[in-house]
């Protein structure tokens, strides 16, 4: 198998934080582009179910939050890497698997949220979204 893009959702989180020393690693070893994306959460802004916002500031503190995020990891990616970084607003799972399908993604490196058992069945899990949703392999990094 060959793999040629490699993308990696980074949130902050530890474990996303993981996620991405992993993917830059084995995108090194691969020679394959690394598309890192910050998915700015509605979440956090909004009640989704409604799309009633909270904020009328919430969406642009959510995108501003993403990509301070971004900018921050650029500075960690090895100069003869190539890479691309995606920011964007919705919800992290939905998000994520219409990227793998829009920029032709061959694997993804995801961190786990390392939440509980009850908290993954209330909130759900990214990971086990994308798992279940995307066609190329899927690295889960605890």
């Amino acid at each position: 198998m060959e793999i040629k893009k490699i993308l990696v959702p980074v949130d902050g989180s530890d474990a996303s934080k993981r996620a991405f020393k992993m993917a830059i690693d084995v995108a090194k070893v691969q020679g394959a582009e690394l598309v890192v994306t910050c998915i700015a959460d509605v979440s956090e802004a909004a009640y989704p179910i409604m799309g009633v916002t909270l904020d009328k500031n919430g969406f642009i503190n959510i995108k501003a939050k993403a990509e301070r995020l971004l900018a921050a990891l650029k500075e960690e990616i090895p100069i003869e890497l190539d890479y691309e970084e995606i920011v964007e607003t919705g919800i992290p799972g939905a998000a994520i698997t219409e990227i793998v399908e829009q920029q032709g993604i061959d694997m993804v490196v995801i961190g786990n949220s390392g939440k509980g058992a009850v908290s993954s069945f209330v909130m759900g899990s990214v990971s086990q979204y994308v798992i279940h949703h995307v066609k190329c392999p899927v690295l889960v990094v605890k």
